[in-house]
């Protein structure tokens, strides 16, 4: 049975054209985790942390969001943590070397990642330079490769597109395969229907890579968190999965174009514009 809790809102502010909430709880999720937060509506909810630190969890809603009508101080009903979060032990050994990869709107999720490793690579996608956060925003010690895809700004993408590009612009993926031989294990936030493509360049660069190597986080619906209500059903190499409970973090490697095709952003998860969140 989930644990039920109790959370105080602590702060509510809003970091255009998102809010950013913080809610002080005692179990909180880790990355890739989440709980599911009663916020008045006919469903649950479900929050994942972009911070984690000793008093809570923050986290990041778009615009309209139930969350967003609450008062600072407002006790919160939820339940969790809940799900399978992203497994960095699952690698056997102390972690050196971690890749992460995300589009722009994905990011906040594996912020609490940024210092996980002695060694942290980051690639993050947008659809152009006004949609990614400033370098500053990062962390100094992570080592940052920014792809827009219309190239107004570091690599050309999208990050699994091969083939020429533009005179003075530089396409990503050479330097993607780089990261990928480099990488101890690797943490994507993005659009589940890049998974099998991400997932074939993973084979392509490790040929054989051990279970877990790759993880990738799967954002949809998930207003049960037990896999009775079948919204966040997903297929993958084993069969039929549920978001809630076998994920929501995934080997990357599992994925197929079944599953892709299955799971959708239409079907609820991702926040959009979330992009200037990013502490």
């Amino acid at each position: 049975m989930a644990r039920r809790q109790t959370a105080t809102l602590r702060a509510v502010r809003p970091v255009p054209p998102a809010w950013e909430l913080h809610l002080d709880l005692e179990v909180v999720p880790q990355a890739g985790c989440y709980v599911l937060a009663d916020l008045g509506g006919p469903l649950r909810e479900p929050l994942f942390p972009s911070v984690v630190d000793g008093d809570g969890f923050s986290t990041v809603v778009p615009r309209g969001h139930p969350a967003t009508r609450l008062l600072p101080g407002s006790p919160v009903d939820v339940l969790g943590p809940l799900g399978h979060g992203f497994r960095l032990a699952a690698i056997g050994h102390a972690l050196d070397r971690l890749l992460l990869i995300a589009e722009v709107d994905d990011l906040p999720w594996l912020q609490p990642l940024y210092q996980a490793a002695p060694s942290v690579a980051l690639v993050v996608e947008a659809t152009t330079r006004l949609r990614l956060p400033a370098p500053s925003r990062f962390p100094p010690t992570l080592e940052l490769t920014m792809v827009t895809r219309d190239g107004s700004t570091g690599y050309l993408g999208p990050i699994e597109e091969d083939g020429p590009a533009p005179a003075g612009v530089v396409r990503v993926l050479p330097r993607l395969r780089e990261l990928m031989a480099w990488a101890e294990c690797i943490c994507v936030a993005a659009d589940v229907v890049r998974y099998p493509a991400l997932a074939r360049l993973v084979k392509d660069v490790r040929y054989l890579p051990q279970a877990d190597f790759a993880q990738a986080l799967v954002r949809v619906s998930m207003p049960c968190g037990v896999g009775a209500c079948d919204i966040c059903r997903v297929t993958t190499r084993h069969g039929e999965r549920h978001a809630c409970v076998d994920g929501p973090v995934f080997d990357l490697m599992d994925f197929t174009g079944e599953s892709a095709r299955r799971v959708s952003r239409s079907r609820g998860g991702r926040p959009h514009g979330v992009n200037e969140a990013i502490a």
